[in-house]
C-alpha cells in the first residue's frame, strides 16, 4: 500500500529534488531545521559528549546515537570514496533515502528518515550523511548467528526473526526490487517473544531494482542463510515458506531452490564453496 502525497511530504525530506552532483546540498523533515544546523556545525570525530554517543566507527563512516532537541536519532555520516566514484552519481545516503521510500511504499518496516545530504566540491564527493529516526530497544539479527548471544536457547524466536524477514524479502522480490545485502545484521527486531516480535530493515544503501529475479533470489536467500548457519531440515523448512509467500514462480520446488544455493557461486568459474548450514 503506497503513500499518499501528504503522508511522503511529512515522511520524508525533499531530497529527490536536490542539487545531487554539482554542489553541497542539505535537507530535512520540517521542524528539524536547528537540531541539523547545530549537528552539522560539529566535526563529526569530535561530536561525542552526552547528547551524542559514537556507536561504531569504520572506513571513515561515523554512526552516532543522539538526543537532541526533543529527537532521538541515528546520525551516519561518512567520507567520500574515490574521487570520481560518485562525481555523477548519487551518494549512498541518497540511494539509501529513496530506498527507505520504496521500502515503506510497499509497507516495509524502516526507520524514518530525518535529513540527509552531501558535501560536494566541483561534482566530487568529499563527505555525505543520513539521519534517521533512532529505533529504540532493538537487537540485530547477530544475536543469533553462530556465537551469538541468542545462538541456544531462543530458538522460537529464531525462527520467527527468520520467517518474518524471509516473508519480507518475499514481498520485495514480488515488487521487482533485490536486496543484495540482506545479512541479518541489517535486520533488526524487539520484542521477547515470538508473538510480539517487531521487524525493521536498516542500511539499504545497495538495495535495487531486479534485472534477473531468479539470482537475485538466490543471492539474497543465500546471503541470508550463509550467516545465519541453520541445520539444512529448517533451511528447507523455511525456503518452503519463503516460496509460499512468493507470488511469482521463479522455483518449481523448494528442493530446487535449496540446490541452487547448495551449489551457489558468485563469479561463474569460481572454485570456492561456502559453509551454509550448521554442522556442515
Amino acid at each position: 500500500m503506497g503513500m499518499n502525497a501528504d503522508n511522503a511530504a511529512a515522511m520524508y525530506p525533499d531530497f529527490r529534488a536536490a542539487g545531487r552532483f554539482r554542489k553541497s546540498w542539505q535537507c530535512c523533515v520540517p521542524g528539524f531545521d536547528a537540531v541539523l544546523r547545530d549537528l552539522r556545525s560539529m566535526p563529526a570525530g569530535e561530536l561525542e559528549d552526552g547528547n551524542h554517543q559514537l556507536i561504531n566507527v569504520s572506513s571513515g563512516k561515523y554512526v552516532y546515537s543522539c538526543q537532541c532537541g526533543g529527537w532521538k536519532f541515528a546520525y551516519k555520516t561518512q567520507l567520500g570514496k574515490t574521487f570520481w566514484r560518485y562525481m555523477f552519481r548519487p551518494s549512498l545516503p541518497w540511494r539509501e533515502a529513496l530506498h527507505y521510500s520504496w521500502l515503506h511504499e510497499l509497507g516495509v518496516p524502516a526507520p524514518r528518515v530525518l535529513a540527509l545530504g552531501d558535501t560536494r566540491v566541483s561534482f566530487v564527493l568529499k563527505e555525505s550523511f543520513i539521519i534517521t529516526e533512532f529505533l529504540a530497544q532493538t537487537h540485530d539479527g547477530r544475536i543469533f548467528m553462530p556465537k551469538g548471544q541468542f545462538r541456544t536457547g531462543y530458538e522460537d524466536l529464531c525462527r520467527e526473526f527468520c520467517i518474518g524477514n524471509l516473508k519480507l524479502l518475499a514481498k520485495v522480490h514480488d515488487a521487482g526490487y533485490f536486496h543484495k545485502a540482506s545479512h541479518p545484521r541489517n535486520f533488526l527486531f524487539r520484542g521477547d517473544t515470538p508473538e510480539s516480535m517487531e521487524i525493521f530493515w536498516i542500511d539499504v544503501a545497495r538495495m535495487r531494482k531486479m534485472s534477473d529475479p531468479r539470482r537475485a533470489v538466490i543471492v539474497d536467500l543465500h546471503t541470508f542463510f550463509r550467516d545465519m548457519r541453520l541445520p539444512q531440515t529448517q533451511v528447507h523448512e523455511l525456503i518452503g515458506i519463503y516460496l509460499q509467500c512468493l507470488q511469482k514462480k521463479l522455483f518449481n520446488s523448494s528442493e530446487e531452490l535449496l540446490q541452487e544455493l547448495i551449489n551457489f557461486k558468485r563469479r561463474r568459474f569460481s572454485r570456492r564453496k561456502y559453509k551454509l548450514f550448521d554442522c556442515d
